[in-house]
């Protein structure tokens, strides 16, 4: 017969063909429906988890302090300037006060107070002991669990009052010990005695100042102790604290602390904020203390001015025996008086600002241009009374100069007392609204929103395990997917069977070894019998009974022929027989691109369908390396495909003839050292042949594709392939190689198949098969 190529066409579009097919909402709805039960127990484990957390998580409580922030006082020396903009810059906003708030100066005290820089932590059992710990009161160590003493079960209490360490040891992982009788000992990380002390005693040894307070814990228990460096301990504890605009802009600010301990977070919150007054009155001081010392360095040099000028106009009234002065003197007196003081004023307001800045700033350089106008006017204020008498004028200059000495030095050393009484009256610009009081509730953890997060995240990961699982972690379960993408049509869809579950049970009970991948999974728990057996929505077959005309095989057509995997067979045997009655012949190969796809289980279920309508069928099994199919009819292997092949037996004494009229069966036979070889002589063609001549079809059951190259080997013989795929199994690359192979082997895969799907409610044409099954099996039963 001369060979015709046939290739059924694809009914899809070539754009169809090479895109990947995505869920639709639809289809995603019934995934989920599918895989309900999936989502509700990764549901029920997280939530489980959820409420476990809130059992062993231990409380955070939260105390804040409200702080506001004053309007800025001036702060100089009390004498008022001509021009405003000589003053420094204006008080810090609110931000910079939180920063200041955050700052070292504020948290080191507080650090150095409570001591949070050490850290002990009990040495206990991860999730064991924060159990035991629920059950513990605080200050009664709890007994040891499973005899293990050496960690903490809860109700050990520890407050270290100082540790001092060399740098090396710094954030080192220490050991202390509780002993017998209040005593310790404090270990270094490789295990070294570094101390030995008692409770409330300081120790001192290697480098090591410490002392232990209070020690309320078993003899034996350990401790992990870590000495923290004072930058690591203040961003440490920083992160604890929580500075924040109580309103934006407006001045009140709110401290915040979290600690385990409601007594302690309210004891550290008012620290902080007492400890941030005292800085700013600190700071505040500063600046007083500052000008007062400069006032106190200033009066010596001002009184001895004074002393001068006095002893000079004292002089000169004794020799000059000058009287009271004209209305002239009088006027030129007063104007002067009044320039010196300010020139005065300004020079010592330039020796001030000049501690803070440099010349060039624009505060000392203002300073610098009002000195400049008054000297220029002082000037010209001379020039006026230059015509006055020479003993006159110098009389009422030595009066001026005395005065404005006097003026100068009273007026600094009433400024001197003002500092004096501000400084021990000074608020800091700050002042506390409302005190931290102890919490009643904690902030962490949240039972509402631990657990409505706990059933959000369940239904989330749930989804996404269903999803990841459809995609990703499992191998190709959508048949459309092989249409779409390899442009081969799938002949049906088979849904796993229960009944051939069975089957197989009952061949492992009597020692026969069961079939891998046959109609579906096999580790399902065993059942009872063929009408116990219970499905998802209703079983396929339920309650059918066995045919009358089996023979004991383990074929599911010939065992139970109205299961619903048979039903869906007889469709592949009309789809197969519509193909190969164009092919060029009418041998049938079955493959399957990896081993427990099921490709047995479809070759010998068909070849049974088709000799029920009357063919000629004969079954190979061409898998030389690890056949089987001999096991289906409880036949034995040898005496086959091997023998013939290698000249050992006659075709007509290998042919097995079975109780199934028009079916026979050829086995495997006995494996080869090189069964490729034996595939590839003459001979395999000629048995072909004679059996194409004699038979109506020729089923032959390859080893898996990918495995091994026999199945491409055949491939060119077949008129057509039938590609067997088990659900969720084979992966997109396996199925795109076998098919590109195939091509390269000049094969011909006329359709596929989808073996072992599971049974769900979903499943396309389920709901109808089941209830037509049960149908039948009434109208039997009344029969």
């Amino acid at each position: 017969m001369k060979p015709v190529d046939y290739y059924p066409l694809n009914s899809l579009s070539g754009a169809a063909s090479t895109e990947r097919g995505q869920l639709s909402a639809r289809a995603m709805l019934t995934l989920m429906r599918d895989h309900i039960w999936e989502i509700v127990s990764t549901t029920v484990i997280v939530m489980t988890l959820a409420v476990a957390y809130l059992l062993i998580a231990t409380p955070i409580y939260s105390a804040d302090i409200l702080v506001r922030v004053d309007p800025p006082e001036a702060n100089a020396l009390g004498l008022a300037l001509q021009n405003q903009e000589t003053l420094p810059p204006p008080a810090p906003s609110p931000v910079t006060e939180m920063a200041v708030m955050h700052s070292r100066s504020v948290l080191e005290p507080v650090i150095e107070k409570y001591r949070f820089d050490v850290s002990v932590t009990p040495h206990k059992i991860p999730l064991l002991g924060d159990i035991a710990e629920k059950f513990a009161t605080p200050g009664e160590p709890a007994a040891p669990w499973l005899g293990l003493k050496s960690f903490a079960w809860g109700g050990e209490r520890v407050q270290i009052g100082a540790l001092d360490v060399p740098k090396d040891l710094e954030e080192e992982k220490l050991t202390l010990v509780a002993l017998e009788g209040g005593a310790y000992e404090l270990r270094g990380p490789s295990d070294e005695l570094l101390i030995k002390g008692m409770v409330g005693k300081p120790a001192t040894d290697n480098g090591v100042s410490t002392l232990v307070k209070e020690l309320d814990a078993r003899p034996g228990t350990k401790f992990k102790v870590v000495r923290w460096n004072s930058v690591d301990a203040v961003k440490r504890f920083g992160d604890l604290v929580k500075v924040g605009d109580k309103v934006k802009d407006s001045g009140l600010l709110q401290i915040e602390y979290v600690d385990k301990s409601p007594d302690k977070a309210t004891e550290v919150a008012n620290a902080l904020g007492q400890q941030y007054l005292a800085s700013a009155i600190a700071s505040r001081q500063l600046n007083d203390t500052n000008t007062l010392a400069f006032i106190s360095g200033e009066l010596p040099r001002l009184l001895a001015d004074l002393r001068k000028s006095e002893e000079a106009l004292k002089r000169f009234r004794a020799t000059s025996q000058s009287m009271q002065p004209t209305n002239e003197a009088q006027a030129y007196l007063q104007g002067g008086l009044d320039l010196d003081r300010q020139i005065a004023t300004l020079q010592l307001q330039r020796t001030q600002l000049l501690e803070r800045y440099t010349p060039e700033s624009r505060w000392v350089q203002s300073v610098d241009k009002q000195l400049t106008q008054l000297k220029e006017a002082k000037g010209q204020f001379d020039g006026h009374f230059n015509g006055m008498p020479a003993s006159e004028r110098e009389s009422v200059d030595l009066l001026r100069a005395q005065k404005v000495a006097e003026t100068i030095y009273l007026g600094m050393v009433q400024k001197a007392e003002q500092l004096q009484v501000r400084r021990a009256s000074t608020t800091g610009g700050a002042h506390i609204v409302d005190a931290a009081i102890r919490p009643h509730r904690p902030v962490k953890p949240q039972p509402a929103l631990v657990l409505s997060g706990g059933l959000v995240l369940g239904l989330v990961s749930g989804v996404v395990l269903v999803f990841m699982r459809r995609h990703v972690m499992i191998g190709v379960t959508d048949p459309t997917y092989v249409e779409r993408r390899m442009s081969v049509p799938v002949f049906g869809e088979i849904l796993f069977s229960q009944q051939q579950l069975l089957l197989d049970r009952n061949s492992e009970s009597a020692g026969r070894k069961p079939l891998p991948g046959v109609g579906g999974r096999t580790t399902l728990p065993f059942q009872r019998g063929a009408a116990d057996i219970p499905l998802r929505g209703g079983a396929p077959g339920m309650g059918m009974p066995a045919s009358p005309n089996a023979d004991g095989s383990r074929v599911l057509a010939a065992r139970f022929p109205h299961d619903t995997s048979v039903e869906a067979l007889r469709n592949v045997r009309t789809a197969v027989t519509r193909d190969l009655a164009r092919a060029r012949n009418n041998v049938l190969m079955v493959i399957g691109p990896t081993p427990s796809a099921g490709k047995s289980f479809v070759a010998a279920n068909l070849a049974i369908l088709h000799a029920e309508i009357g063919s000629r069928v004969v079954l190979i099994d061409a898998d030389m390396r690890r056949g089987h199919l001999a096991s289906f009819f409880n036949q034995s292997n040898r005496g086959g495909l091997s023998e013939v092949l290698s000249e050992r037996m006659a075709l007509r004494n290998a042919l097995r003839p079975t109780s199934i009229d028009g079916f026979t069966f050829l086995s495997c036979g006995v494996r080869p050292e090189n069964p490729a070889a034996l595939l590839m002589k003459p001979s395999f063609k000629d048995v072909l042949e004679r059996l194409v001549n004699q038979f109506d079809m020729v089923i032959i059951d390859t080893p898996p594709f990918l495995a091994v190259t026999d199945a491409s080997i055949i491939a060119s013989e077949a008129g057509a392939s039938l590609l067997v795929l088990r659900s969720g199994m084979q992966s997109e690359e396996e199925i795109f190689d076998t098919v590109k192979k195939m091509e390269r082997a000049e094969g011909r895969i006329a359709g596929a198949v989808f073996n072992g799907i599971p049974v769900r409610r979903s499943t396309r044409n389920y709901g109808y098969a089941t209830n037509y099954a049960s149908d039948l099996s009434d109208l039997n039963a009344t029969s």
